[in-house]
């Protein structure tokens, strides 16, 4: 297992922190990108995973400012596309296709970083017709056979991550197994995200025992209730580690472990508190 950090709370903090100094997401992805991968180095780590939500990156002079800062790095890297307004799952057909076509970007922005893995999310199922969800799951397999097909060619292991509660689909272990199911696609495969797991009440037994070979990336994240998702320090909430742990080595998972939090100041701490269970 290779324990790496997400850039995600250093976008977050340097956003609050330092609201005034940033008028744009541009520079504020930049700096903090750029912070987390040192810090990333400074720890020795072998992973980081970069967020890629900022539509500014895919400008050709800002793109190339972010590759040359991205590749000065020497670090494995692995990406997360875009989450904020992507809806692959979406009942309309316009936004899943635009969702499509935002992260065939991604993905080809990721390559030129040398990222080996990439991150998707399949957005949000409608939350007042619960009649819906099965549309909801036919829009997200038929984009995400449009997504792999544009871009099998890049060489990407493609990981679709486990949602919260509120996000009404790939929540249970149910959701997954029938999903992946349903998609009959090899190329595909999961981030297990800890915390979202926690909020639907997911039984990650049944989930490693019937989608382990799947599973290629994890997301280390803690929560406090049900209906938050609010990446807190490791061990201050409410997540069974311990238990996490004995499963996930139960099925000799030997892919990376990314510490996602909202806040890069808690990052020692929680490194700190995840090192006695790997």
């Amino acid at each position: 297992m290779e324990l790496g950090i997400s850039t995600l709370g250093h976008n977050i903090e340097f956003g609050i922190t330092h609201k005034d100094k940033y008028p744009g997401l541009t520079d504020l992805f930049l700096d903090s990108t750029e912070a987390c991968l040192k810090l990333s180095e400074d720890q020795g780590f072998k992973v980081c995973e970069i967020v890629i939500e900022s539509p500014d990156l895919f400008i050709d002079n800002i793109r190339k400012e972010f590759i040359e800062l991205c590749n000065s790095f020497s670090i494995q890297k692995q990406v997360h596309g875009p989450f904020i307004d992507m809806g692959l799952c979406s009942h309309n057909n316009l936004i899943s296709m635009a969702s499509v076509e935002a992260y065939i970007k991604a993905a080809q922005l990721s390559t030129e970083i040398s990222a080996s893995t990439f991150i998707i999310h399949p957005g949000v199922a409608n939350f007042l017709i619960n009649s819906l969800h099965g549309y909801n799951q036919k829009q997200l397999i038929k984009a995400v056979n449009r997504l792999l097909d544009k871009i099998n060619d890049l060489n990407l292991t493609v990981c679709i991550e486990n949602m919260t509660n509120n996000c009404h689909i790939l929540g249970t272990d149910e959701q997954m197994i029938h999903f992946f199911e349903a998609v009959k696609r090899d190329d595909l495969y999961i981030t297990y995200d800890t915390s979202h797991a926690w909020t639907c009440d997911m039984n990650i037994m049944n989930l490693w025992e019937n989608l382990h070979s799947r599973i290629k990336n994890i997301h280390i994240v803690d929560n406090f209730k049900k209906t938050s998702d609010t990446h807190p320090r490791l061990g201050s909430g409410k997540i069974n580690f311990k238990k996490i742990f004995e499963i996930i080595k139960k099925y000799n998972y030997q892919g990376s472990l990314i510490i996602e939090l909202s806040a890069a100041s808690d990052t020692l701490e929680s490194i700190e508190f995840i090192q006695q269970f790997i």
